[in-house]
């Protein structure tokens, strides 16, 4: 009986696994056949849409090409764009991709017979990619102009100085005192629905409010458009985690006197501006980081 058994155990274990096998190859051929399809869809595609196209390939060419296409008065709303899959896609969700992709992506750019740009296809950046968007991201930043060295003068002027008060709400009616926020640090950005570098930073911002999860730092972010609580919250509910301040231009802006926008500054526990940042760059918000970071050694150290 117990011989029986095993026997019986056995064929049925060998069954079993015979059954696996032949799912595995099932699901193997299924998968190729998908992935057959699918490259037949994107060659389909591409044929489709870039017949009669040539890809650009070098910096020089693409300005040329930039030249062209603007002398011939086409613009953006003009020229197809391509996601991964060659399938067409809206030119905003297109810039999306580039601008808050964190340089995971790229972009081909296809030119017509007359060296005007007709066609722009999203890919998977490379790392030299990586390299050339953040070159060239760091050198517009620090572009020195009027309007740069107005800003630094600005916040320069402002560094060892208290900062002007406020006493605000926020937009779940929690009110803020700068007074009362003394022994703690305070981050304050001010940006506005709609701004472009403003949501470009948000990312790097969120991680500083994740880190200081818990501690001493007050992260306070005013929208000065005056829009409404709920239309503000409705926007950063997912993308930016600052507690979020009304407001409009000429209140508390204007004690700040902010000429531009994203504007942050760290407050130290004593109301003293110990950093600031007029306009988007990436290159110094770890500066802001460790300002936070050494205001809260320092207070453990006293």
């Amino acid at each position: 009986m117990l011989i029986r058994q095993v026997i019986l155990a056995t064929l049925f274990m060998m069954s079993m696994m015979d059954f696996a096998q032949a799912q595995a190859v099932s699901d193997s051929k299924g998968n190729s056949t998908s992935q057959a399809i699918d490259n037949e869809k994107i060659e389909a595609n591409k044929k489709k849409y870039l017949t009669g196209l040539r890809k650009i390939e070098s910096d020089a060419d693409l300005k040329r090409a930039e030249a062209l296409t603007e002398a011939k008065g086409v613009t953006k709303y003009d020229i197809l764009y391509l996601g991964e899959d060659y399938k067409s896609i809206h030119n905003t969700t297109f810039s999306n991709f580039i601008e808050y992709g964190g340089y995971q992506w790229a972009a081909d750019v296809y030119v017509n017979d007359d060296f005007v740009i007709a066609a722009k296809v999203i890919r998977k950046g490379t790392q030299a990619d990586k390299d050339k968007a953040i070159a060239t991201l760091r050198a517009l930043v620090e572009e020195v102009t009027p309007q740069s060295i107005e800003r630094e003068k600005i916040i320069a002027s402002q560094l060892g100085k208290p900062a002007p008060f406020f006493s605000v709400t926020d937009v779940d009616g929690v009110k803020y005192d700068l007074n009362e926020l003394r022994s703690k640090v305070v981050v304050l950005n001010f940006w506005f629905i709609g701004c472009g570098p403003c949501k470009k930073e948000m990312p790097e911002l969120n991680k500083m409010v994740e880190k200081y999860k818990g501690k001493d730092v007050v992260f306070l972010a005013f929208e000065v458009n005056n829009n409404t609580a709920d239309k503000i919250k409705a926007v950063t509910k997912d993308s930016f985690h600052f507690t979020q301040i009304p407001s409009r231009r000429g209140e508390i802006s204007e004690q700040y006197k902010i000429k531009t926008y994203p504007t942050s500054y760290v407050i130290d526990q004593s109301g003293i501006i110990r950093f600031g940042l007029a306009a988007y760059n990436p290159f110094k918000l770890p500066e802001m980081d460790m300002t936070i970071e050494n205001l809260l050694k320092n207070k453990n150290t006293k």
